[in-house]
């Protein structure tokens, strides 16, 4: 095996361990031992991307790409890094691509579809998370988070539907009536402005004892939605950021020991798990006792609940899947993030 091909082994097994800085080290040595093989370019865009170094993972999957213009998974995975930079419309022309070159492989569909749901083009993500489904194997890692977002779709152009439906009875009504009278600025109608106007689709169920939830899909690596629970009778409302998968029961005290590690001295928040199935979240409350809820008092916990997990999420996604242990993902994690400055 050519030096360049153990050193690149080794930096991958060093990503395994959370050991980020020494898998870009080993990457880095590769790269200059063997500057015409895309392998370990594409696999320190990785290892950046897991260190949130996105502008650094870009550079090297579009060298990558420059060498093996034909290698979907560069394609794919600079799409992704697009998306966290903000650019939707070059995360979609990339993982456009990695499907042009490998239309059998599923992952690229489903990322598309979450996508394409962020954009609000739900015919598309429909078609996307249906055509991910039907390639992917039964056991694929992806196929819950895929499902999850094909049902969620369909429950809201279904309850869009009848709104619009009931919308244009209403309309009918209030025309007819000599006067109308303006409805009360409700907290849950603050929630609903708020979702509506960042474009999530949401679905809503309310129970017995008055609570309102909303919950709205993301997909986003492991990150499979976010929640908003509100009572109106209790003035409080608390946003959920929910990860998937669930961690196995043998992985689970390694995980309790990643939330405890990042909880420690953050200001705004906090992850919880539930031992007994290994699902973790992330949430955010406010009591706004005698004070309305405004818009922008909800659009800043979405959005400080959404910049916090952003930091975490690779980490937590690491110990989950077994490939690092908490102690070193959780510092590898907070390191990146005050070299960035996002922490």
């Amino acid at each position: 095996m050519p030096a360049w091909a153990e050193i690149n082994n080794r930096g991958n097994r060093k990503q395994e361990e959370g050991d980020l800085d020494g898998a870009i080290a080993d990457f880095t040595k590769a790269i200059k031992l063997a500057p015409g093989e895309h392998a370990p370019r594409y696999n320190r865009g990785n290892a950046r991307s897991l260190a949130d170094d996105v502008d650094g993972a870009i550079a090297d999957y579009t060298d990558a790409i420059k060498i093996a213009p034909n290698f979907a998974p560069a394609w794919q995975r600079r799409g992704l890094s697009k998306q966290r930079h903000g650019d939707l419309e070059g995360a979609i022309v990339d993982l456009e691509e990695a499907i042009h070159l490998a239309p059998a492989e599923p992952s690229a569909y489903g990322e598309r579809a979450a996508l394409r749901a962020l954009r609000a083009d739900f015919t598309g993500a429909v078609e996307d998370c249906v055509r991910a489904l039907a390639l992917a194997p039964l056991d694929w890692h992806h196929r819950p988070n895929t499902q999850n977002l094909l049902d969620m779709i369909r429950k809201a152009e279904e309850k869009q539907r009848t709104e619009t439906m009931a919308a244009k009875k209403a309309g009918t009504k209030a025309r007819k009536a000599a006067k109308v009278e303006e409805a009360p600025r409700t907290a849950r109608l603050v929630v609903e402005e708020v979702l509506g106007a960042s474009g999530f689709t949401f679905a809503l169920a309310e129970d017995e004892a008055g609570y309102i939830d909303y919950l709205a899909a993301v997909g986003q690596g492991i990150v499979e939605a976010f929640a908003v629970r509100l009572s109106e009778e209790l003035e409080r409302v608390v946003v959920y950021v929910i990860f998937e998968p669930k961690a196995k029961k043998e992985l689970r005290t390694e995980l309790a020991e990643f939330v405890t590690r990042a909880n420690f001295g953050m200001g705004d928040g906090n992850f919880e798990m539930d031992f007994d199935d290994g699902s973790v979240r992330f949430k955010i409350a406010l009591d706004y006792t005698e004070e309305p809820l405004s818009p922008l008092l909800l659009r800043n916990m979405i959005f400080d609940a959404m910049d916090t997990t952003e930091v975490y999420a690779d980490a937590l996604a690491r110990v989950i899947a077994g490939k690092a242990k908490a102690k070193t993902a959780v510092r590898a994690a907070e390191k990146a993030a005050m070299e960035s400055g996002s922490l």
